[in-house]
């Protein structure tokens, strides 16, 4: 829990034992939650795991086994996605692909070995521009085996709410104007729950933030006044530390990073979070300094580099290249896209509640992207040729970025990468594991809106 109601900023993590994790009991079900900035601090009605919005964190340590038993009370179906994590394709989550979403009053037991140390996420996958929305999510902590030496591990959830007039939660989902453009965007901005959050620092101390972005659309590209934060991880894998120094840190939906932040400011100072986001430039939060300082003397020492998750060998040079162009949105060029089966004009595809396509099939999942080899490294050529932005995730395996708008880059290890609007994208992966495996914008309304295929991997020939 983020102590919504007392408006708590930051949640203090205490590394657990390395014993395993036992079995967790998840369930799905309609509450009642209070949040500061909505319904003037009364509770509101929400969609939530155990009955908080985020749902429980689930923290292990790498080699543990997650074991949740997942259970449905809501009044239509779903499931759980481990978004970052590579689980067997049947824990995957992915609803209607790699199992059939739970229906209410059922349950369902997910169960694999935690293989890599991070941030993550877990999230509804079913009707997910309603589900997730209201509340279906919760963060995931896998910790290294030899954790970085920290004088505290903070954890920020970054979240947009829509709110009404009379300022409440606004459940008007399904617009087709926002599957169209950007996406459901919020007219208020939370980091856990919490407007113009304050985010206690005590000087001298040094602090691990993790940030997770479990927004339906948004992006932000945070700026931390009077710090100079240093990244460590993306997407739950280890980089080489990196000052942020004055560039601004992107994150996009389904993202996470992890950073090192020394506490340099005075006591009782305050220093603001910026932010901008697709529709504005906000104060995210603070960072507010207590009246005396303390840490344990690491503020101001070498940020060391996490430890390595362990990742396969690519081989560029043997990879299978895949074309993937994205149309369609508002203002988009795209006149039409089979859908069925058969090719429709723009009317028909907006009938049957589609705007986008990748390679001119709008949202059909009956045929995969490619069928390709287990172990086989594949390249994936995307093409963004619509006005807005995207997050495109890859299920069950990482990617590396290797070209950007023609200039070869050497991207870290993730699993969504954003493209603005006429960027052109190579990632490089292998095909690791056998199943259909999904593809898709992490902007919820745009997955929902024809924004989604699959690949299929299996042993033998591709």
């Amino acid at each position: 829990m983020f102590g919504a109601a007392t408006g708590a900023a930051s949640l203090c993590l205490a590394r657990p034992t390395l014993a395993m994790t036992p079995p967790t009991r998840l369930v799905a079900a309609v509450g009642q939650q209070a949040l500061p900035f909505a319904n003037a601090g009364r509770p509101v009605e929400t969609w939530s795991y155990n009955g908080t919005v985020p749902g429980p964190l689930l923290r292990y340590s790498v080699g543990d086994r997650l074991e949740v038993e997942f259970e449905n009370r809501l009044d239509e179906p779903t499931a759980v996605h481990w978004h970052g994590l590579r689980p067997p394709n049947a824990m995957d989550g992915a609803a209607q692909l790699t199992q059939a979403p739970v229906e209410p009053g059922r349950a369902m037991t997910y169960s694999f070995d935690l293989n890599d140390a991070g941030t993550y996420w877990y999230h509804t996958h079913f009707r997910g521009w309603n589900q997730q929305d209201r509340g279906l999510y919760g963060i995931i902590i896998v910790d290294e085996a030899d954790p970085p030496k920290v004088d505290r591990d903070v954890l920020l959830v970054l979240d947009d709410w829509v709110l009404t007039p009379d300022g409440r939660l606004d459940t008007d989902f399904g617009s087709l104007h926002e599957w169209a453009h950007a996406g459901r965007l919020g007219s208020v901005a939370t980091i856990n729950n919490a407007v113009d959050a304050a985010i206690p620092l005590t000087a001298g101390e040094r602090v691990r933030l993790r940030l997770a972005n479990v927004a339906n659309a948004q992006i932000f590209a945070l700026i931390f006044s009077g710090h100079d934060p240093v990244v460590i991880a993306e997407d739950g894998n280890p980089v080489a530390p990196r000052a942020l120094g004055d560039e601004p840190l992107m994150i996009g939906p389904g993202q996470r990073v992890d950073l090192i932040v020394d506490a340099v400011g005075a006591p009782g100072s305050s220093h603001a979070i910026g932010a901008y986001t697709l529709t504005d430039e906000i104060r995210l939060g603070r960072f507010i300094y207590g009246a005396s300082s303390g840490g344990s003397g690491l503020a101001g020492t070498p940020v060391a580099p996490l430890p390595a998750n362990a990742r396969p060998v690519l081989d560029r040079a043997n990879a299978r290249r895949i074309p993937l162009a994205m149309e369609g949105g508002a203002m988009g060029r795209m006149r039409g896209a089979m859908m069925g089966g058969r090719m429709m004009g723009m009317q028909d595809l907006v009938t049957n509640g589609r705007v986008w396509a990748f390679n001119g099939v709008a949202g059909d999942m009956d045929v995969p992207l490619a069928r390709l080899r287990r172990g086989e490294t594949v390249v994936i050529d995307m093409v963004n040729d619509t006005a807005f932005p995207h997050a495109m995730h890859l299920h069950g395996m990482h990617f590396r970025e290797i070209e950007r708008n023609g200039t070869p880059v050497d991207g870290p290890w993730r699993d969504t990468a954003l493209m603005a609007s006429d960027d052109r994208l190579s990632i490089a992966f292998v095909a690791e594991a056998e199943g259909r495996w999904m593809l898709h914008c992490h902007m919820i309304e745009h997955q929902a809106g024809g924004m989604m295929t699959f690949v299929e991997i299996a042993e033998g020939p591709g």
